[in-house]
């Protein structure tokens, strides 16, 4: 009988899981999607993806220091943007200060 308890609440532990993993992918789409309605319509500041230039010139300053991989995180942290946009923006930046 304790087997049989231990293996249905594995399940349910494991069923849980993968719906919290299903609901935190589909918010991060929808955050996502209200943020290029957010710029289409011209209001970037409310996009969570909006870039003041406080940030930008931290990033700046992490990017000379030549510390990327610090400045791709806190983009990723402050903005919520994907690994290879947030790169792909910090390389945007390092090309642009030693081009």
């Amino acid at each position: 009988m304790e087997y049989i308890s231990i293996g249905l609440i594995i399940t349910l532990l494991t069923i849980i899981n993968i719906n919290s993993s299903i609901l935190q992918r589909d918010q991060k789409r929808i955050e996502s999607k209200l943020d290029r309605i957010m710029e289409h319509l011209g209001l970037p500041e409310l996009s969570r993806r909006s870039i003041n230039d406080e940030l930008k010139n931290e990033l700046i300053e992490l990017v000379r220091e030549n510390k990327k991989i610090k400045a791709i995180k806190r983009l990723r942290d402050a903005t919520g943007m994907g690994l290879k946009e947030a790169k792909d923006y910090v390389d945007s930046l390092d090309y642009a200060l030693y081009k």
